[in-house]
């Protein structure tokens, strides 16, 4: 299939433009690429592997005796900063009552000095995966095997942090009372009544970011990810969920108008990314799930339908972490909608492709949408800039204000800005001019804070 059969000039959608992906740790980690790698879309990029870290907020000011806002200045570390059990971390000088120290309870990275709690948070530092640690309660607070769940304060699956009490024995006099206390941070897995011993884990876990599409790694973010360039079409839906996934488009509908069955559905569908027409049924949707579809592209889907056949809660005002094995994107929203023409000839064109495809989509501040990715990295001509504005908004349409001053009112698009304007807070935004229904005013609003209805 020639590029010029989905390229054209005078529409915003099939242009061939330069997509910048940012592939980014929540934590830093290891970078596992370099700049000009070429990547496909299952590439690890990045990965960390981290045991959950626990927080200790220490009460700094009242402990040396200051105020909080006195707090950074009495720093000897700062945030950001690695620390290690007993070092020393805020100094302050009491003149005849001499000097006040803080040391850290353990080992980890100063997370927060807060000037107005007086507070000092403390991260525990993510590491690799350690060893179980098993010692003998029962032992320490003088108690038979079988007697220990009854004097345990923390239970299997509990959290606990190094130096806690986790199990008491006597409530009389203090003098008669003993206790256990954590020799590790972690979670409790198992109370042994046989031998009496607690068992607390260091649970591991592997974070791994993968490129996302085909392309090439243009930048190195240090410590977190890369950037990966890709010369290719993206589309964006109204409204979507499902994680990131990728797989060969195949078109099972006719024409923008047709409703996807789920007859249409094959076997020959498995790992595919279909493409409906108008409206998918609630039978096409289980059985896309059923067959091991890893993506539905709809013009509509009807609400109920949509969490019902998948099972699924939508979140609110975001999705995209849904734990299911299929990504769904409505290119025109609930109801019975026929996509539009020129979106649905796009898709059809690309058929056979391999797309990128994510559900994630924000209807409040932020205004993420789920997005359809195409690469031709064999691309020879000039691609198109990213365009300022959104490609599917059209004079006419209706839509409605998502953030203040204007929240909850609706109107119609009368101007399409195409260049970014300067708002209130100085950022340079794309903006949309919308005239109310409720007065007939005119509003200018960045288009971040408008849905379409």
């Amino acid at each position: 299939m020639a590029v010029s059969s989905v390229y054209s000039e005078d529409k915003q959608v099939g242009r061939v433009e330069l997509i910048r992906k940012m592939r980014r740790l929540p934590l830093p980690g290891e970078v596992l690429v370099k700049k000009g790698d070429k990547v496909l879309p299952d590439t690890p990029v990045a990965k960390i592997a981290l045991r959950p870290g626990i927080p200790w907020v220490i009460p700094a000011a009242r402990l040396l005796g200051i105020e909080p806002s006195e707090l950074g200045k009495s720093m000897l570390k700062k945030v950001g900063d690695s620390v290690k059990t007993q070092e020393v971390i805020a100094r302050a000088e009491q003149g005849l009552y001499g000097r006040k120290e803080i040391t850290s309870p353990t080992d980890g990275v100063i997370e927060d000095v807060s000037d107005r709690s007086g507070r000092i948070t403390i991260r525990e530092e993510f590491g690799k995966e350690e060893p179980p640690i098993s010692f003998d309660v029962a032992f320490e607070i003088g108690c038979r095997p079988e007697e220990l769940p009854k004097h345990m304060l923390r239970q299997v699956g509990q959290e606990v942090k190094k130096g806690q009490m986790i199990a008491k024995k006597g409530e009389a006099q203090a003098f008669f009372t003993k206790t256990a206390l954590a020799p590790v941070s972690g979670i409790i897995s198992k109370i042994d009544t046989e031998t009496g011993k607690v068992t607390i884990a260091r649970p591991f876990k592997e974070v791994v970011v993968s490129a996302y599409v085909e392309g090439t790694v243009s930048e190195i973010i240090e410590s977190r990810g890369c950037i990966v360039d890709t010369v290719g079409i993206r589309l964006n839906g109204v409204f979507g969920l499902g994680r990131e996934t990728h797989g060969e488009l195949k078109l099972l509908c006719n024409s923008p108008d047709q409703v996807l069955e789920a007859d249409m559905i094959t076997e020959d569908c498995k790992d595919k990314i279909i493409v409906g027409g108008s409206f998918a049924t609630n039978e096409a949707l289980s059985r896309a799930l059923d067959v091991g579809v890893k993506g539905v592209i709809t013009g509509t889907v009807n609400y109920f339908n949509l969490t019902q056949s998948l099972g699924v809660k939508l979140g609110v005002g975001i999705t995209g972490q849904e734990d299911i094995d299929i990504t769904v994107i409505l290119m025109e929203g609930f109801g019975h909608l026929s996509m539009r023409k020129e979106v649905w000839e796009t898709l059809a064109s690309l058929e056979g492709k391999r797309a990128s495809i994510n559900g994630a989509t924000q209807i409040r501040a932020g205004a993420i949408r789920p997005e359809i990715i195409v690469p031709f990295l064999d691309y020879e001509g000039e691609p198109a800039k990213p365009a300022v504005f959104d490609p599917d908004l059209r004079v006419g349409m209706h839509v409605r204000i998502v953030n203040e001053p204007y929240f909850g009112a609706t109107g119609r698009i009368c101007e399409i800005i195409r260049e970014p304007v300067s708002i209130e807070t100085e950022a340079r935004v794309p903006v949309v001019k919308v005239e109310l229904f409720s007065d007939g005013s005119h509003v200018v609003v960045p288009r971040a804070n408008v849905e379409l209805l």
